[in-house]
């Protein structure tokens, strides 16, 4: 029997549809099982490339027995606070895990332990400018668990600042007094405008 392609295209794309709705996690649906802290102090500011952040966690005593046994490992992950993603579809919260862009960095993964938990993370030198907060989730199977993060849920608290990566447009205009005082500016641009429209 012949099987029409558009019927197997059909079909494959079901079967993705179904795999993406089967592994989505909600943030609200998560125990916030894990208490999560970071040697800054609010509003501090890191110079990427330079600085480092100890970032420790434990287990939440307060969640009944049994909470965590089936947490196998954590994820480690640098955050962008409210106010860094203001006007950034790129930087958005969605309470779907799979389509939230709140956490884009990874720290660090290790195997799950209830306590002392801690680890020295060197803020990486192409990390953007802007504000921070970390958060930590307990995995099982690839599936988030938990988490903890180092602010509240407003998350306004325990914020730090990254000192990072120069946008495009700063490099561009902060490299213009440089040729502005050097003999042959003008000329220097009309080379330059020369050679793009040849």
């Amino acid at each position: 029997m012949e099987t029409h392609p558009s019927l197997l295209l059909l079909l494959v794309l079901s079967c993705f549809a179904t795999a993406s709705y089967a592994h989505n996690v909600h943030l609200s649906a998560l125990n916030q099982s894990l208490i999560v802290s970071t040697s800054t102090t609010p509003g501090e500011v890191l110079k990427a490339g330079v600085d480092q952040v100890n970032i420790s966690w434990s287990y939440n005593q307060s969640f009944p027995a049994g909470t965590d046994t089936n947490y196998t490992t954590v994820e480690v992950k640098l955050c962008y606070a409210p106010v860094s993603q203001a006007g950034r579809d790129d930087r958005k919260t969605d309470d779907a895990l799979d389509n939230d862009k709140t956490c884009p960095f990874d720290i660090t993964e290790a195997p799950y332990k209830r306590s002392n938990n801690s680890f020295v993370w060197t803020v990486p030198q192409d990390t953007p400018t802007a504000t921070y907060f970390v958060r930590i989730f307990a995995i099982y199977n690839k599936h988030e668990k938990g988490y903890g993060q180092s602010t509240d849920a407003l998350k306004t608290t325990s914020l730090f600042q990254v000192d990072g990566i120069v946008s495009e447009e700063k490099e561009v205009s902060a490299a213009l007094p440089a040729f502005g005082g050097s003999f042959g500016y003008g000329y220097a641009w009309l080379l330059m405008l020369f050679l793009v429209y040849i």
